[in-house]
């Protein structure tokens, strides 16, 4: 008799055992798996956050936040002046220059009055500084080759009046033409102070890009002309 009762105890304290075994197994599971997934969802969130920054336009110094100006006679004033939308354009279109790839969007036509302390940054842009319109474009541009190549958007911006503007008069500022390294892709905005345009009478830009160079300063395919209509003014 105390042989079977020994027996029925031996294996009841070798089945706990092994259930707490079990338990522990899996509890280690369960945390193993925890790091891992909170891991992805860092991986996620960083991914996220950076496709989220990428798509947004960085506030420019010398010209007012213009996103929420979608409609024309949409007003806009911040720390930089006040703005108001006269016209636009739905213009989304992509381009190839021989290894370059260029992407204009986003065009608009703007009534722009700088802050005060802007007002003689643009004195040589503008005619009248206080108050002009300019157009202004967003552009991407990939060189989609492994070496450097030398390339400007923008070299030449003509309105339908004939007004021309040169790369140089760019009031935005933000390094958009230039050398590219291999693989190299930049985005961003370029502003043009229209001093000769009614912009009631405005119906189309052109854009000429310039050449793209390699490293010798040698042509390697010529400049594209871009027809851009301003659908709204």
């Amino acid at each position: 008799m105390k042989y079977v009762i020994g027996f029925f105890l031996a294996a009841s304290l070798s089945l706990a055992g092994c259930a707490n075994n079990a338990e522990q197994e899996s509890n280690n599971d369960t945390n193993s798996s925890q790091p891992e997934t909170k891991q992805e969802d860092n991986k996620q969130n960083d991914t996220q956050t950076n496709d989220e920054q990428a798509t947004q336009a960085q506030d420019n110094p010398q010209a007012p936040d213009d996103s929420s100006l979608t409609k024309v006679g949409d007003f806009h004033e911040d720390e930089d002046g006040s703005a108001m939308l006269k016209a636009l354009s739905n213009f989304n279109e992509t381009t190839q220059i021989g290894d370059v790839e260029l992407t204009i969007s986003d065009v608009k036509v703007l009534n722009y009055s700088p802050s005060m302390d802007l007002i003689d940054f643009f004195h040589p842009y503008s005619d009248d500084e206080k108050n002009f319109n300019y157009v202004k474009l967003h552009v991407t541009v990939k060189n989609k080759s492994d070496e450097p190549v030398d390339f400007a958007p923008v070299s030449v911006l003509e309105t339908n009046s004939g007004e021309k503007k040169g790369f140089v008069e760019d009031f935005y500022l933000e390094e958009l033409y230039g050398v590219y390294e291999g693989n190299e892709e930049r985005s961003g905005q370029m502003g043009f102070v229209l001093n000769e345009t009614e912009v009631d009478k405005l119906s189309s830009i052109t854009v000429k890009t310039s050449d793209v160079f390699d490293e010798d300063k040698k042509s390697k395919a010529k400049a594209k002309t871009i027809e851009i209509p301003i659908e709204d003014s």
